[in-house]
């Protein structure tokens, strides 16, 4: 009798691990048959760490130095085993199911733990760990290939888990989950994803202040505070190899600024990155109601015709309908963006009618750090937000791409949707209360849908810069098509879980069958919308995914004297580390390259300033051939591995050093910062 009792409890646990591992199986199918996936980023990190990986082979040893990007700079930030790394070693055996799949595994089991950890009934915690490990945004950056990110966005739930343990429960066992969680975090090695989630534990360490106050309880509030920062500083430790070394080499990288007082990269006294690079990918304030509907703003800059509408039938003139999904769909305010951050509408619909459900000291700061995150988001376009954060708020400076901070509200939508499945689920919600909060959250929710369904043509224009004349204006007929599509799709959503929620009240479903409903209704919503940025034909053979030598890395690799560089045209040569596989590239790929280096490339290499070319030796520059194919071609002006200078200019500051480069001999003539 026992056991079958012990079979029940664990039964709502099996259903879910259950679940998230067949919705992952389907979503990764072609992973499991041999396949892997084309990730542009992973493409570069092989280009950026082939010379650390021939040397470590070669040497038995970590270089510093990777000497194949940028002319050489520190392998700190790219590739390098840290000794003591235990729990970041240990952390490997969560990938049993190999990557990528097995971080949206990750991602919904851990939000899972985190739910049971706040007391979320284990059936209910189901449905927002779906609309977690679903979000839109994951299957984006795992298409890209922003793998460290998704692994810190995979662990953070149970960051939150822990603390929130130690506050309201067990402060042992929340300690230890925070800093085993932190560490995993911080081990991971994307600084900017752990941060936002730090925001979010302040917030929530706020929220704690003022109960603790109320409830006249702050003593145990301080010692909980107390350890929860020990946890941290054990998270840290355990990190501290890696977190040294990066430490000491941010301040010489573009996120430590230029010593330049007239550089684009930075202003004078101020570190950290430079606003308008910060701030190139910041999110429209239109922009962000994609998180209820996914194709407001078409979608994607990497494709997103119809292959049957407007586009397609204009390219068929041509012979080239195919093209149609190729073609960038996406109009809004981004450079390029490879798609929008859906959090889906049942969980949206489930979050805001916690709203008019919840107690207001369980909203609130939920509510304050998802809104704060989104006027962050959209940083260019509300400059003196940004620019409170950017120049008093420590560290925030360090970090572009400040649309990624949605992640929060990624974050924040489920949890609220869990909160407020859980009250249902309780039954301890008054009639009342419910239809009114039913009627007002479909009416705002479902109301912003049938807006844009009915309306959007006159309030979105749906050209970009520079595309108003493409195709004599189809584009504009298919993405408005499009996002009319998704509005219809999203009201329809709204409706069916409304209809949900009010059928469970009304018992006229049981339990089983609204959790069943539910997590179908939350599974129908993501996947369609996730598998457009993560469709099957990115998957590939292996042997197709990795970095081919051309005829001209093939001529040039016959050179066997030492110390030359290559300039590869045919890429976007300081945005591009494939070259790096081969050669020792004057380009290269990095988020945080050195700040000298950067200056150099603003003020002479983008320029081609032949002259610091001939200075960097660099031998050969690969160019577009007349048949279109690379070809390289010799450069005869290098100035070699090494040699002598005739005398030596002494000038004074680093404005002075860079500025006496512009149509210097550096054959015959050196220029050197006095202090040096």
């Amino acid at each position: 009798m026992e056991h079958k009792r012990n079979i029940v409890r664990a039964l709502p646990y099996l259903a879910a691990l259950i679940v998230f591992l067949i919705v992952t199986l389907f979503c990764f199918a072609p992973q499991f048959e041999g396949k892997v996936l084309s990730q542009h980023d992973i493409l570069q990190y092989d280009g950026m760490t082939e010379d650390i990986l021939q040397h470590r082979e070669a040497f038995g040893e970590d270089p510093q130095w990777e000497g194949n990007m940028f002319s050489g700079m520190p392998a700190y930030l790219i590739n390098m085993k840290y000794d003591g790394a235990v729990v970041k070693t240990l952390s490997k055996a969560f990938y049993f199911l190999g990557q990528p799949a097995a971080l949206i595994f990750l991602a919904m089991a851990f939000f899972f733990c985190m739910l049971l950890c706040m007391k979320v009934n284990p059936w209910i915690g189901l449905i927002p760990s779906l609309a977690y490990g679903f979000s839109t945004y994951f299957f984006v950056i795992i298409g890209a290939g922003h793998m460290t990110k998704m692994m810190v966005l995979a662990f953070a739930p149970m960051l939150f888990g822990g603390v929130w343990y130690a506050y309201r429960r067990n402060m042992w066992a929340g300690a230890a989950l925070t800093a085993f969680f932190g560490s995993l975090m911080i081990g991971a090695n994307h600084p900017q994803i752990t941060y936002y989630f730090l925001m979010i534990v302040a917030a929530f360490w706020i929220s704690e202040l003022v109960r603790a106050y109320k409830e006249k309880i702050l003593a145990r509030f301080a010692k909980v505070t107390g350890l929860l920062v020990l946890a941290g500083v054990l998270a840290v430790g355990s990190n501290a190899g890696m977190l040294y070394y990066i430490q000491t080499h941010s301040k010489d990288t573009i996120r430590g600024g230029s010593e330049l007082k007239a550089s684009s990269s930075s202003m004078e006294g101020k570190e950290g990155l430079d606003l308008e690079y910060a701030t190139a990918w910041s999110y429209g304030k239109g922009e962000t109601l994609n998180l209820l509907i996914p194709n407001l703003y078409g979608g994607s800059t990497e494709g997103g015709f119809s292959d049957d509408g407007e586009v397609a039938q204009a390219l068929a003139k041509y012979g080239a309908r195919n093209m149609a999904t190729h073609l960038p769909a996406y109009w809004g305010p981004q450079p390029i963006t490879s798609g929008p951050m859906y959090v889906g509408a049942v969980a949206l619909f489930l979050a805001v009618l916690g709203l008019f459900l919840l107690r207001r000291r369980v909203t609130v700061w939920i509510v304050v750090i998802a809104l704060l995150a989104i006027l962050l988001a959209w940083g260019k376009n509300l400059m003196w937000f940004t620019e409170l954060f950017y120049y008093y708020f420590p560290m925030y400076d360090k970090f572009r791409t400040v649309s990624t901070i949605l992640v929060i509200v990624g974050w924040c939508v489920p949890l609220l949707a869990a909160l407020t499945l859980q009250k249902l689920w309780s039954g301890e919600v008054p009639r009342e209360k419910l239809f009114k909060g039913l009627k007002y959250t479909t009416i705002a929710v479902g109301g912003i849908a049938l807006l844009f369904l009915l309306l959007g043509g006159t309030l979105l224009s749906f050209t970009g810069e520079g595309d108003s004349q493409m195709f004599g204006g189809q584009q504009v007929d298919d993405v408005f098509a499009a996002m009319r599509a998704d509005a219809l799709r999203s009201l329809v959503f709204v409706l069916l879980t409304a209809g949900t929620v009010l059928l469970f009240y009304r018992q006229k479903i049981k339990r089983g069958g609204f959790v069943l409903v539910l997590a179908l209704l939350v599974t129908a919503d993501m996947v369609p919308v996730n598998l457009r940025y993560l469709r099957r034909d990115k998957f590939v053979e292996e042997r197709h995914n990795t970095i081919r030598p051309t005829e001209a890395d093939k001529q040039i690799l016959a050179d066997k004297e030492l110390g030359f560089r290559v300039l590869n045209m045919t890429v976007s040569p300081f945005n591009d580390a494939t070259t790096s596989y081969f050669h020792r590239s004057v380009g290269g790929y990095h988020g945080a390259k050195l700040r000298r280096y950067q200056d150099l490339i603003e003020r002479y290499l983008g320029k081609m300033d032949i002259g610091v070319y001939n200075m960097l030796n660099t031998k050969y520059v690969i160019v577009q051939g007349e048949d279109g194919t690379p070809e390289a071609q010799l450069n005869p002006g290098a100035n070699g591995a090494a040699w002598f200078v005739d005398s030596v200019r002494l000038v004074d500051g680093p404005d002075a050093e860079i500025a006496a480069l512009g149509g210097l001999d550096t054959k015959t003539v050196a220029v050197v910062d006095k202090p040096f």
